[in-house]
């Protein structure tokens, strides 16, 4: 029970931080520290909430891609795919 609760409180600051580092780095810092902690936790779903908010903030329709806003959130979906197929391949993860 006492693990869960450091998990749930060390998931909570790094979400913070990703926020933090959202609102005042370049993204792809931001892509790069949430890459870091996806293979920290198991599933870290939270890099489509910090791309979706760096989007919402920063994010403008770019002519050059349909007129389409949320280019960094479809680049974490890509980023979320990849690293899910590379973190199955590693032999860390598979002893699990």
């Amino acid at each position: 029970m006492e693990t869960d609760f450091k998990l749930f409180l060390w998931r909570g600051i790094s979400d913070a931080l990703l926020i933090i580092a959202a609102l005042y780095l370049q993204w792809w810092l931001v892509l790069i520290c949430s890459c870091l902690l996806f293979f920290v936790f198991d599933t870290f779903v939270e890099i489509f909430l910090a791309a979706l908010f760096m989007d919402l903030l920063y994010g403008s329709p770019l002519s050059r891609f349909g007129d389409f806003q949320f280019i960094l959130s479809l680049g974490a979906l890509c980023v979320f795919v990849l690293l899910t197929v590379a973190k199955k391949r590693m032999r860390i993860y598979t002893l699990n």
